[in-house]
């Protein structure tokens, strides 16, 4: 008799899949209700386990982020589910562990303060940003691909068991450190607003975008990551950075660093500029002719030479060593942003192809600015 009551034990602890009929009180009512309204069952006071064990998506999110569930219970029944969105709800706690099945779960924007995945083997992609949690451990989830645990306070996050992972979104989780050596699939990486001092992506040659902004790094070597099409290292300790071999890059953002040159020659595609508030000399952007957006305001820059660049739409210069600007090849030029220089004497000259009675937009720099002392006016002139 003892041995049949330890069998009979047994069986009961984990027999959701095998339940049928009814199982309506091991639903929390308000998921149940839910569950109804969003056409997932019938009867929120009628639930089956075989009608629930055939579905294979489920989303209860809030796209408002305003969602009032506190609980799934009753997510253990769904034993063939393969996504289940739940984000923009109030959930303290969440219990995949029966959802054996699920590729993709997405819980951000909720108040978890933990959350057990190992489990769930199957997991690509998890989103489970924007909640409490301590601690993560993906260590089991070897097939994942896309993780986004930002807006967390983890403080470590540990992907070396995560060999198929393509994109990872880890900012603002208190890092002081970050191994990505395995992760050699790797194609995009936010770390950004973190206390990371280094960061290694020698063998992360995949990576098509980086976000590393707003970090204590001082040194960044990129020159493995030639896929490279989008770069973000603002806001760090950078003394050099060298591009050369980022051929492909199209979006830099280098400002606020302790640059005092930077060579952008090679990077014929890049559109997207910035490298404001450094200690930039000089810059070449001579051979930059896709370049729409330019932003080296509050460098040290004498001279700025951007009369091959025809694509230009958004220029900031402001607050520079300049005693002149020629504009007049710019004729695509939709703002520009000039003030705070020194201009020549008490006159800031602009070779433009227009006059100043004929300014083509509300947008460019007009009037007058005091710099040290020294009150500069703005002055258009049609270059002939």
């Amino acid at each position: 008799m003892a041995i049949v009551a330890l069998v009979a034990v047994g069986c009961e602890k984990d027999n959701t899949g095998d339940n049928k009929g009814p199982v309506t009180d091991e639903f929390d009512p308000a998921f149940a209700a839910e569950l109804q309204k969003r056409g997932y069952i019938t009867d929120a006071q009628n639930i089956t386990s075989e009608e629930v064990a055939a579905i294979t998506e489920l989303d209860i999110s809030s796209d408002n982020y305003d969602g009032e569930l506190t609980s799934l219970k009753g997510i253990e029944y769904f034993s063939s589910l393969q996504e289940l969105k739940c984000y923009g709800n109030r959930l303290t706690s969440l219990d995949v562990s029966n959802n054996a099945a699920l590729e993709n779960l997405d819980c951000s924007y909720n108040d978890l303060s933990s959350l057990d995945a190992s489990n769930n083997t199957e997991l690509k992609l998890l989103k489970c940003n924007d909640n409490n949690m301590g601690s993560l451990d993906i260590s089991g989830n070897r097939v994942l691909e896309d993780l986004d645990c930002s807006y967390n306070n983890l403080g470590s996050l540990d992907v070396s068991n995560n060999p198929a992972l393509k994109y990872l979104y880890c900012y603002s989780i208190n890092l002081n450190s970050l191994d990505i050596s395995n992760n050699t699939k790797l194609e995009f990486l936010n770390c950004s607003y973190n206390n990371l001092s280094s960061l290694d992506v020698g063998r992360n040659t995949a990576l098509t975008g980086l976000n590393c902004a707003s970090n204590n790094l001082t040194t960044l070597n990129v020159s493995s990551n030639t896929e490279l099409t989008m770069l973000y290292c603002a806001s760090n300790g950078l003394t050099e950075l060298n591009v050369s071999s980022n051929t492909a890059l199209a979006d830099l953002q280098c400002y606020s660093n302790n640059l005092t040159s930077l060579d952008v020659s090679n990077n014929t595609e890049l559109a997207f500029f910035q490298c404001y508030s450094n200690n930039l000399t000089g810059l070449d952007l001579s051979n930059n002719t896709a370049l729409k957006y330019l932003y080296c305001d509050s460098n040290n820059l004498a001279t700025l030479d951007i009369s091959n660049n025809t694509a230009l739409e958004y220029l900031y210069c402001n607050s520079n060593n300049l005693t002149a600007l020629d504009i007049s090849n710019n004729t695509a030029l939709k703002f520009l942003y000039c003030t705070n220089n020194p201009g020549d004497g008490n006159i800031f000259p602009v070779d433009t192809w227009f006059d100043d009675d004929s300014i083509p937009t509300d947008y460019f720099t007009t009037g007058s600015w005091n710099y040290q002392g020294n009150t500069v006016t703005i002055s258009y002139r049609k270059k002939k």
